[in-house]
């Protein structure tokens, strides 16, 4: 038993850094965050007005969807309402993400009513100005419009499908090569084109500055997943496991195009010529990662080398 919760673990992180890239922010003080303004902590920026930086954008502990921090996109007292959400604060990612197979999520609550627009964007780097690569809107009335052009053009979701003030929501944005796909609390909402099939530099949260504050938690970005649950679809199977002299390699979808076997430190170490087998009689006592290529796609699992 406890060899197999080991073996589980080892793949679990294996796949994680084989197959996707997840970052997950939550504001907590074990990240690094304090209660203060989100400036400059953890590369986050703040939006400038006419005198500096804004002061009001902060790591709050009023609300937290999961453990005791969040931030607040805060209502600006020493200005006045704006035509467009441009206060807030923005994260610029450390590389892009691969805009064909993306997901961002996060929690949301927002405290009123008629009041401000709060708005979510992942951007992308133009030639002269950011530009938006997906983006979803929380308006004032309850309704929720998403971005569908490079000019912030916009269109609203169905009437029926509201968001309520003093309660937290989650926001699902899934990225693809031609679409994307929205979702309120797992329910998908809208799917519209990906218009500018561009990567993503980074997420913003802006407000237009109407009234009231929106607490954002538990943003999570994910890169693979969705290549990663269609390679369910193109599984394999293979035995025995663990593995003496050979491993047998079966399909349970599409054909085997490619065979090969990693050192769980990511080291290419087998390229085989065969498809439905792999010599593993040279390989040292300990456990590998087999990768298997079907219809462009792969899939990738432990075994071990007794």
């Amino acid at each position: 038993m406890k060899k197999n919760y080991i073996l589980s673990s080892l793949a679990s992180l294996l796949l994680s850094g084989f197959a996707f890239a997840q970052t997950q922010i939550s504001f907590e003080s074990s990240e690094g965050f304090t209660l203060t303004s989100i400036h400059t902590q953890n590369a986050w920026e703040v939006s400038e007005g006419s005198d500096g930086v804004l002061q009001n954008q902060i790591i709050s502990d009023e609300q937290a969807s999961d453990g005791s921090f969040s931030f607040k996109n805060s209502h600006e007292d020493a200005f006045g309402s704006q035509w467009l959400p441009i206060f807030g604060a923005a994260k610029a990612f450390d590389t892009p993400r691969d805009y064909k197979d993306l997901v961002i999520s996060y929690d949301i609550y927002i405290t009123e009513q008629n009041g401000a627009d709060f708005e979510f964007t992942a951007y992308a780097e133009g030639q002269e100005v950011f530009s938006p690569v997906a983006g979803i809107g929380l308006e004032n009335r309850g309704y929720i419009y998403v971005i569908v052009d490079e000019n912030y053009g916009t269109e609203y979701t169905d009437e029926s499908i509201a968001w309520n003030i003093n309660t937290w929501h989650n926001i699902k944005i899934e990225i693809t090569e031609n679409n994307i796909k929205y979702y309120l609390d797992n329910n998908l909402i809208y799917t519209g084109n990906n218009f500018t099939q561009l990567d993503v530099y980074g997420i913003n949260m802006l407000h237009n500055n109407y009234g009231g504050s929106a607490y954002y938690d538990n943003i999570n970005i994910e890169e693979g997943t969705l290549n990663t649950q269609q390679n369910k679809l193109d599984s394999f199977s293979f035995y025995p496991n663990p593995a003496k002299d050979y491993i047998h390699i079966t399909s349970a979808g599409n054909s085997i195009e490619n065979v090969k076997v990693f050192s769980i430190t990511g080291k290419e170490i087998i390229n085989s010529v065969h498809k439905s087998f792999i010599n593993t009689s040279a390989l040292n006592k300990g456990t590998y990662l087999l990768e298997v290529t079907q219809n462009g796609n792969t899939t990738r699992k432990l075994f071990i080398k007794e």
